[in-house]
């Protein structure tokens, strides 16, 4: 072994040991509570741009998440990420976001979805879900370009 090599310090290990544990009680917490009122805003007809990033970026996440962990995960997801959609449509016609019923519905069921997964994984399966999906986006972005309309 050379004695000049580079060698991990403790902290080292704890940083990468951490990274790879569920998220702790207050982290989760943190989230959830972040999404749950972003839905409840959209809910009420915000009309806030930036709490609909941040409940459809964190659902696009969990459901790459749910990928690896059980098939059974994505079809509430699937459906809450329908409801967005439509919440969406809303705003575009009415200048504020809302839900109709089933979306509510489905909203609530995917968030239930969304917290089981968030706080059962580690930050970096979560930062990794988060990296894959931007890069579908991505992808997917792309392929509507090279289509002409």
């Amino acid at each position: 072994m050379k004695r000049n090599s580079r060698r991990a310090s403790p902290a080292t290990f704890g940083a990468v040991i951490a990274a790879r544990q569920a998220h702790s009680a207050p982290k989760g917490d943190d989230i959830m509570t972040k999404l749950y009122s972003a839905f409840a805003d959209l809910k009420a007809g915000s009309a806030d741009d930036e709490l609909f990033d941040r409940l459809s970026a964190n659902l696009n996440a969990v459901m790459v998440r749910a990928e690896q962990i059980d098939e059974l995960c994505l079809a509430p997801l699937h459906a809450a990420a329908d409801a967005l959609r439509r919440c969406d449509e809303i705003r575009g016609r009415h200048g504020r976001y809302g839900f109709d019923g089933p979306g509510l519905q489905a909203m609530a069921a995917g968030l239930d979805v969304c917290e089981a997964i968030t706080r059962n994984s580690s930050p970096k399966q979560m930062f990794d879900a988060f990296v894959e999906s931007l890069a579908r986006i991505r992808r997917q972005l792309a392929a509507e370009e090279r289509v002409p309309q």
